[in-house]
């Protein structure tokens, strides 16, 4: 029998024996967030954020999304990133990502 629970606003949760650790990028730094606010900065991300500055919802071109075994990473491609990571990690342990959430996704 699969159990599924749900938690919310928790900056660790623990989901199948995996610790899942949830942030977002101001600035330069990344600071440890609620899934809850995960979620919603994930959710606005699928919006071009000029055009929601103007009440305008349209799908956003410049979102970026990359997942590894480290983490799942996205960008709206301006200004805000998320990072979840897998297995208790930190956002300066996920090398694999590190090009992502440099900005570099040439």
């Amino acid at each position: 029998m699969l159990t599924h629970l749900i938690f919310e606003d928790a900056h660790r949760v623990l989901v199948q024996d995996v610790a899942l650790r949830f942030f977002l990028r101001t600035g330069d730094t990344w600071a440890p967030v609620t899934d809850t606010d995960f979620r919603h900065a994930y959710e606005l991300a699928l919006f071009d954020p000029d055009a929601l500055r103007k009440d305008v919802l349209c799908p956003n071109a410049r979102r970026v999304e990359c997942t590894t075994g480290e983490g799942w990473f996205w960008s709206d491609g301006s200004r805000t990133a998320g990072l979840c990571t897998f297995g208790d990690r930190s956002p300066q342990e996920c090398a694999s990502l590190a090009r992502y959430m440099a900005g570099d996704v040439s």
